[in-house]
């Protein structure tokens, strides 16, 4: 009897320690197989005249969460890049192995503090404006074109950070974040505030600091986005103005995610950046389209097909071919 008791008490305490911690394993695989046509034109992905296998952003992520009680909780989150064509990540070539995120957090009602590596504000919600989500397919808009040219102290991403979110209040939320140089780089500060209700979506966004080579100037960036979801479509854009080395850029995106029956999904997006060749004085602009289609065999697993062109001036057009599929876990 007493035996009963201790092996009752002790799988409720087990069951309780359950409930209040969780650590996941998460990820998402994305591969295709893609040709281009070996254009002059800069273009993520696929450039080279001949078939390839490519990776596009794959992730492994490890996070957790613990309940604090009195609706406090902390957790973690570390995410990595995995080129699944390869195996390699991007520790393989100097970079850090959790170089996607790695926050340790702390929330409640007033919202959620984080330390750590993380994107910036402004990067997170242009990331948001673009159908692709920066998958690291050709077709996507990219980073390039929505943030005008302008780069973190750690690309697009900033080390060394101190972050806050707030809880969504009439469907606005405001997210703040800071990077402290260390003597290495520069500080990095920013912002954005989104407006997020029903099927409209708003937002603006600003960082600040010398970028990613630490440049002698300060420089700046100011974002806008929105999305508006019909049902049968939804249209987004952006539109962005930066200061780079004393240099204005300015750079937009109209794009869009319309469903086609139970599983299907379309995408596409015409871009423009009124200057890509931040080396040379004179403006060269440059012009960017995809177009895509997704179909869901399940929750977890999608086929995919896309193509792309970009057109710098003064250089040839690079267009590109996709076809892969995309597995969660």
């Amino acid at each position: 009897m007493k035996r009963s008791i201790l092996f009752v008490g002790l799988t409720a305490i087990a069951a309780a320690a359950a409930a209040q911690s969780s650590v996941n394993i998460s990820g998402n695989l994305k591969v295709t197989v893609a040709n281009g046509n070996g254009g002059t034109t800069p273009i993520d992905g696929q450039t080279a005249n001949h078939w390839g296998v490519n990776d596009l952003s794959s992730a492994l992520i490890v996070s957790g969460k613990e309940d604090l009680g009195g609706g406090l909780y902390a957790g973690f989150e570390l995410a990595s890049f995995v080129g699944v064509d390869t195996g390699s990540s991007w520790s393989d070539s100097g970079g850090p192995f959790w170089s996607r995120r790695s926050v340790v957090k702390f929330g409640g009602s007033f919202g959620e503090i984080y330390a750590g590596r993380s994107l910036t504000p402004s990067q997170l919600m242009a990331l948001f404006a673009d159908p692709w989500y920066w998958d690291g397919s050709a077709a996507q808009v990219g980073w390039q074109i929505q943030q005008a040219n302008y780069t973190s102290t750690s690309f697009i991403r900033t080390n060394n950070t101190v972050g806050y979110v707030s809880p969504k209040f009439n469907g606005f939320t405001l997210s703040l974040a800071g990077s402290a140089g260390e003597k290495v780089k520069s500080k990095d500060i920013g912002g954005s505030l989104t407006y997020d209700n029903g099927p409209l979506w708003l937002g603006v966004a600003f960082d600040q600091s010398h970028g990613f080579f630490n440049d002698p100037t300060q420089n700046s960036t100011t974002i806008l986005v929105g999305a508006y979801d019909f049902g049968v479509i939804r249209p987004m854009g952006s539109y962005t103005s930066s200061k780079v080395n004393n240099v204005s850029y300015k750079g937009w995106s109209l794009g869009f995610t319309a469903p086609l029956g139970p599983n299907g999904l379309l995408k596409g997006h015409y871009s423009h950046l009124n200057d890509y060749d931040t080396s040379t004085v004179a403006a060269e602009g440059l012009t960017k389209f995809g177009l895509g289609y997704q179909y869901s065999m399940s929750k977890r697993t999608n086929l995919f097909a896309h193509l792309s062109q970009a057109k710098g001036q003064g250089q040839s057009a690079t267009r590109t071919t996709e076809f892969g599929i995309e597995h969660g876990f």
